[in-house]
Formats: C-alpha cells, structure tokens, sequence
C-alpha cells in the first residue's frame, strides 16, 4: 500500500497555505507511482490511497484503518510519502525500521543505487539529535490499528514546514524528481520480497 495525504493547512491571516512540500509532493507522487506500475505490473496488488485530513489528526487513514476495503490481512506492508520535495542536500530519510527491523537490509539495498542519499533515522526516541517521525504521519495510523509495517520517506525541511514559502517555487525539483524515482525504487524491492516482508511483519 502507498499512501500520501493530500490535505494542508487552512488559510492563516489571509495568507494562503499551498503546502507545495506538505504534501503535494506526496500526492503528486502517487499519480507519478500509478502510471509507472500501470506500465510495468508489479508481481503483487498494489493499493494507492490518498489521504485526508492528516493536518488534522491522520483522520483519513485512521478511517481507511478502520474500514479498508480488502482484508486488513492481505494489505502487508505500507509506503507513505509525506515531504519528499524539498532538500539542498539531496537527502530523503526512511523511517520505521526501528520497529520493523527485517525492512533495513531492503532500505540499504535500495540506498546503494538510489538517485538521491537515502538514510535511515528519525524514528529513534532515544536519539537526541533526530526528531522521532514514528508519530507524524499517516502510516501511524496503520501501524496502530492494523500492525502494518510501513517506511515512510520524507525529508528535514523544518525552515519552510507549515509557512506561506512552501510553494512550488521553492521546490528542489531535480531532486525531487529523484526522490519520486527513489520511492519507485523502494516499492519495487519491496514487491519483490514480500514475502520475506510477510514472514517478518508482526501477527
């Protein structure tokens, strides 16, 4: 299952929220996601869900948890992308597999080849120098209801998080595009080993 939220902030001040980042990168994405797979079928079933009202709560994927529309059983591993637009550094980090272990050796497989510096962390609450993203996102939701082990993709973009500058404009768009192909990447290995992801995925 891939997933991104595609709702932002309401206008502040008179000032218009477009959240170019957070998330129509994400939500972009996913449409970037279906086309590849519609031309080059994966080996498994793939479920795209965009998400609404993550701002304000993750109450979209919290009511998708709560009545998806295929057995919760057969949806075996989740891929949220939430900011992955916008980074000088060309870093997109993979969060999740503290919890879901046997998912690193198929993140560090991708990050050897991958288009950008793809880097584990921040959902470590040990680690004082990452914030913990376990919490942040729509993945959390499917973490809680239904054990699914998720990595969600994002980057550190704390200087444009939630202002009026998070428009298109301040996009990193080569490495965005990198990103989007990045993500593609990881959804593939994961297809490929699904069930190496199954066995591992908590029951």
């Amino acid at each position: 299952m891939v997933t991104a939220h595609y709702d932002h902030l309401a206008p502040r001040n008179g000032v218009v929220m477009n959240g170019a980042d957070d998330n129509a990168s994400g939500a972009v994405a996913l449409i970037a996601i279906t086309d590849y797979f519609a031309k080059h079928r994966p080996l498994n079933s793939l479920i795209v869900v965009a998400c609404d009202g993550e701002e304000a709560g993750l109450r979209g994927s919290a009511a998708f948890a709560a009545a998806p529309p295929v057995p919760a059983a057969s949806m075996i591993v989740n891929v949220n992308l939430d900011m992955i637009g916008r980074d000088p550094d060309d870093k997109l980090f993979a969060i999740g597999t503290l919890l879901n272990p046997y998912l690193k050796p198929l993140v560090e497989e991708v990050a050897k080849t991958a288009p950008v510096k793809l880097l584990i962390g921040h959902d470590d609450p040990n680690n004082k120098q990452l914030d913990d993203w376990t919490r942040d996102s729509d993945h959390y939701s499917f973490w809680t209801a239904l054990k699914m082990p998720f990595i969600y993709l994002g980057v550190e973009d704390e200087s444009q998080h939630h202002k009026p500058t998070d428009d298109y404009e301040t996009i990193t768009t080569d490495f965005y595009v990198r990103a989007v192909e990045t993500s593609i990447a990881l959804i593939r290995n994961f297809d490929k080993n699904l069930d190496l992801i199954q066995k591992g995925r908590p029951s």
